[in-house]
């Protein structure tokens, strides 16, 4: 067996490599497989929480309509969910509108009677 320190290093004696020393660099290896292959599967496990943390942030693909509405002649913006068609804000609500709506047309009619 060759030293793995040569007989010429100043006074320090040589170190042989035995059997038992193989053995024991062959299980430190495949310790080392064991644990990056740990290693490998929690940094896939890792990109998969940050991915799903990132969608959650960012919420679903959204949509936007743009329509003007009949009685008032308001311009209304709807933002909708993309994947299910879902209602997510409306910008002015459709319910306040119809309600000036309505509120136009009882002063219509008020003002219509008076005149």
């Amino acid at each position: 067996m060759e030293p793995l320190i040569p007989a010429n290093a100043g006074g320090i004696a040589p170190i042989h490599v035995s059997a038992g020393a193989k053995k024991e660099e062959a299980s430190v290896d495949s310790a080392q497989s064991v644990i990056s292959a740990k290693a490998q599967q929690t940094h896939e496990q890792t990109i998969q929480q940050l991915q799903k943390a990132i969608d959650a942030i960012q919420g679903p693909q959204k949509m936007f309509e743009i329509s003007v509405h009949e009685k008032t002649h308001a311009i209304m913006i709807k933002v909708l969910n993309k994947e299910t068609g879902d209602l997510i804000r409306e910008v002015p609500p459709e319910k306040i509108l119809d309600l000036a709506a309505r509120m136009m047309e009882i002063t219509g009619i008020i003002v219509d009677k008076k005149v």
